[in-house]
């Protein structure tokens, strides 16, 4: 309005400046009696020339002011979040004093979190994963079994184990996005596992270290699963995404390996040994430049009979442990190539049981704890690598995992 009651008062001087133009014009005809003196007809042609210069400036003005005007009207008809023009009469491809429009978080910031928080894969195209993964577990037992005649004087025999296992995995892990709120995929890991156990005897008559090693190589348990997202994070609430998965028995379980007659194992079990179904969600908060996440899961392994003879004891049917675990954490970019995420991982396991001949055999709840890093780097439009770290805080958590993976979509 402001440019539109200016033009308006730029045409009134124009119009003032003609009618003086046409006043000076009349002086100019009168009769040589009337006219004035030679100096002031040169007064007046200057001032004319004046009053010309300064029209000609009034116009060049009203013009500059008619093309933003112009422009103005284009903007407004084009969208509400166009602005008046600047300055220099351009408009401003932004709002000015208005914060931008939220954009989509980069897909590089989520893939720096833990498996399964990852953006979900376009619709119509894979994403292609491939990884190593290692993992090392360390865990110390102490057995007496004798009789305590007063603390610290034991009379009886101490039995004390380190074992040392080591997997390394290969893992091929393939996704699909069905639409761009929903993707499924399938995992399989290749897996070589290798068991150093010590065990040092102390008796009366002496004391005896027996070292054992054992080791396996072949595929793992291969995994099923699908996610979907359930919003789309309008209005800044966060994004929820759902998820379930399908873990098959497909790897050596801990009662398919071959056993000495004593029931001592001569191989490394690869996979759980049951079928197992997970369900659960996450939440993603977008706070640029980070990324808030958590997630709750809930892992129901199938119970099966065993119904096998091991170390001259039958072993029947077996309820294997669930678990129910949940993460958080935040990921943070640093630049558009690079980002990393920090976070704690926590899974209840509830306690197994196991039909030994006539008996029910229980085991005690664990709990698993880690501390969890990731970095990823973009290597490309369709292509970054990333690094994910754990370190157990618990007793029963493995001592470090680390997982190296290149997520590539196509």
């Amino acid at each position: 309005m402001g440019l539109v009651r200016r033009e308006r008062g730029l045409r009134r001087r124009l119009s003032i400046f003609s009618s003086l133009g046409l006043t000076f014009s009349l002086f100019s005809i009168l009769p040589a009696a009337a006219q004035p003196s030679e100096a002031r007809i040169k007064e007046i042609t200057d001032q004319l020339r004046a009053q010309q210069t300064q029209l000609q400036e009034q116009q060049r003005q009203l013009k500059v002011q008619q093309d933003q005007l112009s422009r103005l009207q284009s903007a407004q008809q084009a969208g509400p979040g166009a602005t008046s023009p600047g300055p220099t009469g351009r408009v401003p491809s932004s709002p000015v004093g208005e914060a931008p429009a939220r954009q989509e978080e980069p897909p590089q910031v989520v893939q720096s979190l833990p498996q399964g928080l990852a953006v979900l894969t376009p619709a119509g195209h894979f994403n292609l994963m491939p990884s190593l993964e290692y993992t090392q577990t360390t865990s110390d037992r102490l057995v007496f079994l004798g009789v305590v005649i007063v603390p610290g004087i034991n009379l009886g025999e101490v039995t004390a184990s380190t074992d040392d296992r080591s997997i390394v995995s290969t893992v091929a892990d393939l996704r699909y996005g069905i639409t761009d709120r929903l993707e499924i995929e399938v995992r399989a890991p290749f897996t070589f596992s290798d068991d150093r156990a010590t065990v040092l005897v102390q008796a009366v008559q002496g004391s005896a270290t027996q070292s054992l090693y054992v080791s396996n190589t072949g595929i793992g348990d291969v995994e099923f699963g699908a996610r979907y997202q359930v919003n789309r994070g309008a209005d800044d609430w966060p994004i929820f995404v759902a998820n379930s998965r399908f873990k098959m028995d497909t790897g050596t379980g801990p009662f398919d390996i071959d056993r000495t007659d004593a029931g001592i194992a001569k191989e490394v079990p690869l996979g759980s040994g049951f079928m197992a179904i997970q369900g659960g969600f996450s939440v993603l908060k977008l706070t640029d430049p980070a990324v808030l996440y958590g997630s709750v899961n809930y892992i129901y392994q199938i119970p099966k009979d065993i119904n096998k003879e091991i170390g001259g004891v039958l072993v029947g049917h077996v309820d294997p442990s669930s678990s129910i675990g949940a993460t958080l954490g935040m990921g943070f970019s640093v630049n558009p190539d690079f980002s990393f995420s920090l976070g704690y991982e926590h899974n209840h396991v509830f306690p197994q049981e196991t039909e030994l001949g006539t008996t029910l055999q229980h085991t005690t709840s664990l709990e698993v704890g880690a501390m969890t890093m990731g970095m990823a780097y973009r290597l490309g439009p369709t292509m970054s690598l990333n690094a994910n770290f754990e370190f157990g805080v618990t007793a029963a958590a493995p001592d470090v995992r680390v997982v190296f993976s290149v997520p590539m979509t196509f």
